[in-house]
């Protein structure tokens, strides 16, 4: 560590005072001093960079060791020293208790003052590294957990708590860019009025909006100090803000307005705890934050898109098949909310019962690979040409099972199963019971029940009450008993999605 830096010699005795500083300015250290508590107090208060205190015992008004404790409240950094001409055990007690780190003894031996100053700017070395290092360490699991976050309101609640924590203050919001860089919205707010939530504005008009539109962070000590800055904010309620902007990592992301496009969203801080004011530090760790979370909010934008395009793939290739079948798409997104529904009641978690959902309307896409002419027969099917029906069970697992991502997955496993029976006389492997996976086992139910109670090529539509019949003659043959008790209980919410979803002519 710097000789440059700073060490306060505290004593009642200008003596001393002059003495000390002789020594210590002649081994290249910063030195200032102080006549009493009081001053010194004034001196810490005023200036952080402080060092080591040497300090007397025994002063008026104010001692040595209630110095050292108000020292530490101000500077918690600082490594205190006493020195004394009456050293007692218990002086020396009551001086480590407050956090002295040494004592020297007068009159002064000249290489123990050397001693001391060394050990304590050896401890001050180690100390900071080590808050450096936790500090890093700490940073370092911040942007695991940003990394790990897959949804956009869960990142951007955990990002706003995070920072507010490291920085220590009370009070602070997320707000996000409109897609025409035009309007700013508060998504996520601490410490703010009620009305402040969801809250818009132009970007004219807001710290936020300047942060955005010049692509750089803003931190403010003291707001009455700039007056363009004041006329933006938002009723500060504090002089010392800081405000980093959210930058996107893709240039090709960043849309036709270029350098308005880069800023997706501003984090702001203000009213530090104890009613401190914010540092360049605290600026440093805002930025190393929100560089971590705007990747993480990209990430979880893109897998949005790509899930939302992927959910469209799947229904357009179920609504393909079931235009070959010359039957209407809403059949596969019948399917998917009779599933979804039947998942939930079954126990499944809502996200399995949304990936079901998503997957099977995908149940019977191995039918593009049947021909036109078996497919659609208005008569009754050949052994031979149900036995080529059969293979769009094994088809469509096959074109599935080479993807990846689980609705796809689950997807090849929904087409391959679909038509197992229960009691194991269904194709193509003649899997029984529970060895039926229950996404299976649900769908099977589902499509079932929907394809009875529609007209196609082959048949007319059955009447509800010939459909219930057969799944009562079925239960525990075709389809999973207990499943089975599952839709007779949900009967009235899946008439509901029927009604919802009916076929339009």
């Amino acid at each position: 560590m710097a000789k440059a830096e700073r060490i306060l010699i505290v004593d009642d005795e200008i003596v001393i005072r002059e003495l000390m500083s002789d020594i210590l300015t002649d081994e290249g250290f910063s030195v200032a001093s102080a006549p009493n508590g009081m001053a010194a107090l004034e001196m810490l208060q005023s200036t952080n960079d402080f060092v080591v205190l040497f300090t007397d015992i025994m002063m008026p008004e104010m001692d040595g060791i209630e110095l050292i404790r108000k020292a530490r409240l101000v500077a918690p950094t600082l490594v205190p020293i006493v020195m004394t001409g009456y050293a007692t055990l218990e002086t020396a007690r009551a001086a480590v208790k407050e956090g002295a780190y040494d004592y020297v003894l007068k009159p002064f031996n000249l290489s123990e003052i050397k001693m001391s100053v060394t050990n304590a700017l050896e401890r001050c070395r180690l100390a900071n590294e080590n808050a450096s290092l936790l500090e890093i360490t700490e940073l370092f699991n911040i942007s695991e957990r940003i990394a790990s976050i897959r949804s956009e309101d869960m990142l951007l609640e955990f990002v706003l708590e995070a920072a507010l924590q490291r920085v220590e203050a009370e009070r602070g919001s997320l707000m996000l860019v409109s897609e025409d860089g035009t309007q700013m919205t508060v998504a996520r707010g601490v410490g703010l009025p009620q009305d402040y939530d969801n809250a818009a504005v132009h970007v004219k008009n807001s710290i936020s909006g300047w942060v955005a539109e010049n692509v750089k962070p803003l931190f403010v000590e003291d707001i009455r100090q700039e007056p363009s800055v004041d006329k933006l904010s938002w009723q500060l309620r504090d002089n010392s803000f800081i405000s980093v902007p959210l930058e996107r990592k893709s240039s090709a992301l960043s849309g036709p307005e270029g350098e308005k496009g880069r800023v997706i969203a501003v984090l702001n801080v203000t009213e530090k705890r104890n009613q401190k004011t914010f540092t360049e530090a605290d600026l440093k760790i805002l930025s190393i934050m929100a560089n971590h979370a705007a990747a993480a909010l990209e990430n979880v934008r893109l897998l949005r898109d790509v899930e939302d395009a992927q959910r469209e793939i799947v229904f357009t290739l179920g609504e393909i098949v079931e235009t070959r079948s010359q039957e209407t798409g809403f059949h596969v997104k019948r399917v998917a909310e009779y599933c979804k529904l039947l998942g939930l009641k079954c126990g499944l978690s809502p996200a399995e019962a949304e990936i079901l959902r998503l997957a099977s309307p995908l149940h019977d896409v191995g039918k593009v690979g049947i021909p036109d002419a078996i497919l659609n027969k208005p008569g009754k099917l050949t052994p031979e040409e149900f036995d080529i029906i059969k293979t769009h069970a094994t088809m469509g697992y096959d074109m599935l099972k080479v993807t990846k991502g689980h609705v796809l997955q689950a997807a090849a496993v929904i087409a391959l199963q679909h038509h197992e029976r229960f009691d194991g006389r269904g194709y193509p492997h003649g899997l029984s019971g529970k060895d039926i996976h229950i996404f299976g086992r649900i769908t099977c139910i589902a499509d079932v029940f929907d394809a009875l109670g529609v007209k196609r090529v082959y048949k007319e539509a059955w009447e509800l009450d010939r459909i219930l019949d057969l799944f009562r003659e079925e239960q525990g043959k075709q389809f999973d008993p207990e499943i089975t008790d599952v839709f007779f209980d949900s009967l009235d919410e899946i008439l509901a999605i029927r009604d919802s979803l009916s076929d339009i002519e």
